[in-house]
């Protein structure tokens, strides 16, 4: 797979904390300016190994097991919505990981794992 930058992962980081709403290309051309070596990547390549890894990481922090008291408090909305977050957060891994195969070779091996991507959303839909 890709390889990252931990210099440029912080950057990116800082900017996506300070502005959120920033577009990928604007994104991309600071990241240039202040990192010459994300120049050979094309706005794609940027954007999976960069900004999309820092959202993936950021939605999977809810995970881990709920306390008993906190179950006891949760409605079915919130376990419907904790459930949905947890496919979406399967379908932009699967989809992240797509955007980075750099080569067919990388494409391959990312579909030749799907039955891993399906396992973990029927697990997160609560039917596996």
């Amino acid at each position: 797979m890709a390889e990252t930058n931990d210099k440029v992962m912080e950057f990116v980081k800082k900017e996506l904390q300070k502005t959120p709403s920033i577009e990928v290309k604007d994104l991309f051309e600071k990241t240039k300016t202040a990192h010459p070596e994300v120049r050979d990547l094309d706005l794609r390549q940027f954007n999976a190994r960069y900004p999309l890894q820092i959202k993936r990481r950021k939605s999977g922090k809810r995970g881990g097991r709920k306390s008993p008291t906190r179950r006891r408090r949760g409605t079915r909305r919130a376990q419907e919505q904790e459930r949905r977050e947890a496919v979406r957060s399967t379908f932009l891994s699967f989809a992240t990981d797509l955007t980075a195969a750099e080569d067919k070779q990388d494409l391959v091996k990312v579909l030749a794992g799907v039955d891993r991507y399906v396992d973990d959303v029927l697990k997160a839909a609560g039917r596996g």
